[in-house]
């Protein structure tokens, strides 16, 4: 990985750039690289984003003189060059501030910044520029003109689509009514969709969360909106096709079936052309304390997990900063800041797997009352000597066959056979069947109940 940060060795928040190999060896040297000299090292703000080529290409606002800010940026090449310069390539040097800079590269390897821009006097536009491999500005000087509206556009938010254009996503202010808005931008950075944007949620619905490539040239987007019922502010997700037309409803689909404040949001791509996301919820109530939730859900929209997400975590402790999710083994990764210990945070993180599973992290307490039936994978797994442990969650009181089966179908050991209770129940099974140990192999799991029907692998050594 590429990692950028701030650093006052050689003058306030100058950026540094490291690569870590995958045995975390640092290959940029131990000092890492310097982006830019002095002239424009006095960072408020950056963004990052892969060259395509084993590089990263960084935009920042700059603070000049401390009175206005400016917009920069640089590309490393995979030996951590500097490609655009000693002292960067200027993107946006007109006498007003630049703020909030988000990047994405296209297809073509064009790299596309976007920024708030107050060149406008009393509103802020989104502009923006596109810069070749080679450091050529392609549009006008100074940025160009991409989003505004009759009050402002801020929080840019960039995708990229087909070979040479992408999507740009902002929030919308016309006339004191707020708007999430949405425009494809041609190669030449023109819009592509009518009018000054495309409403991605109703009108008065705003604050965009973040942005996600749906892997098919459309994107994902997620906000959050007030319950007219609870007055609280759960989750909304959208999904737009870069044609601008909407494929969920246009108030969007709820992340959780729960009505509760839902915020700080990461996302990431299941790569399956579908989006992970996990947030901070405050649905149990509990002053000071969040827990931590997670959700997957198709391109078609429907959620992959309990209606109420995966409770990640809800230890009683103060989360509530620092969130992020990475795609792992057709599920993802989430870790956190988190003070159970102590006032000074530390970082923890849990595994949950493509079926809504958790791995084995500590002092995760479940909900008490489970949103979804589930068969979670036999633990150990490859089970030595046959010695494993197979848990499952009911919903509801049901009726429940429990069994281990060979891959042709054939019974093999009946487990669990007659009612039982909602909430998780778990069974130890000591490889054996009519008074035998069974031979190593390939065997199935299989739970069976009015309402469901799953089957997990089981490899017994």
């Amino acid at each position: 990985m590429i990692v950028v940060w701030l650093d006052n060795r050689s003058g306030p928040n100058a950026l540094y750039a490291q690569h870590v190999d995958s045995s975390g060896v640092r290959k940029w040297g131990d000092p890492g690289v310097l982006l830019a000299s002095s002239t424009s090292n006095q960072v408020t703000e950056f963004n990052l984003v892969s060259d395509g080529a084993s590089g990263a290409a960084v935009a920042w606002a700059t603070l000049v003189s401390g009175i206005s800010s400016d917009i920069y940026a640089q590309r490393l090449n995979a030996s951590g060059a500097l490609q655009w310069g000693t002292n960067a390539k200027a993107l946006c040097t007109i006498n007003s501030d630049q703020v909030h800079p988000t990047l994405v590269r296209k297809t073509s390897g064009t790299i596309v910044v976007a920024w708030e821009d107050q060149r406008a006097t009393f509103n802020t536009f989104v502009y923006g520029q596109a810069v070749n491999t080679a450091g050529t500005l392609l549009w006008t000087a100074n940025g160009l003109l991409l989003a505004g509206s009759a009050n402002n556009a801020i929080n840019p938010m960039l995708v990229a689509t087909g070979p040479d254009d992408c999507l740009l996503f902002w929030d919308a202010d016309s006339l004191g009514v707020g708007g999430i808005r949405g425009q494809r931008l041609g190669t030449a950075g023109a819009p592509l969709w009518a009018g000054s944007g495309l409403h991605m949620f109703p009108v008065g619905v705003s604050g965009l969360f973040g942005v996600i490539s749906d892997q098919a040239s459309g994107a994902f987007l997620v906000t959050s909106a007030t319950d007219a019922t609870t007055h609280k502010n759960p989750l909304w997700l959208q999904r737009v096709h870069n044609t601008g037309i909407l494929a969920f409803p246009a108030s969007g689909k709820r992340v959780s079936s729960i009505p509760s404040n839902q915020f700080q949001v990461a996302i990431a791509p299941d790569n399956a052309g579908g989006i992970m996301l996990t947030w901070f919820d405050d649905q149990r109530g509990l002053a000071s304390t969040v827990d931590i939730f997670a959700q997957r859900f198709p391109a078609s929209g429907g959620p992959l997990w309990y209606p109420g997400g995966v409770p990640v975590c809800r230890v009683a402790n103060q989360q509530g900063a620092g969130l992020a999710i990475a795609p792992s083994g057709g599920g993802a990764v989430i870790a956190w800041s988190d003070t159970r210990n102590s006032p000074s945070p530390d970082i923890y993180a849990q595994g949950v797997d493509a079926l809504g599973q958790l791995g084995s992290g500590v002092d995760v307490e479940p909900l008490a009352s489970p949103a979804a039936t589930a068969l979670a994978r036999p633990a150990p797994n490859p089970a030595p000597h046959g010695s494993t442990t197979i848990s499952y969650t009911l919903s509801s009181p049901e009726n429940v066959a429990l069994r281990v089966v060979d891959p042709s179908g054939r019974m093999i050991r009946v487990l669990e056979d007659g009612p039982r209770g909602a909430g998780m129940h778990s069974v130890t099974w000591d490889g054996r069947a009519n008074g035998r140990q069974l031979p190593p192999g390939l065997y199935l799991v299989q739970l069976l109940t009015p309402s469901r029907s799953e089957i997990r692998r089981l490899v017994v050594l």
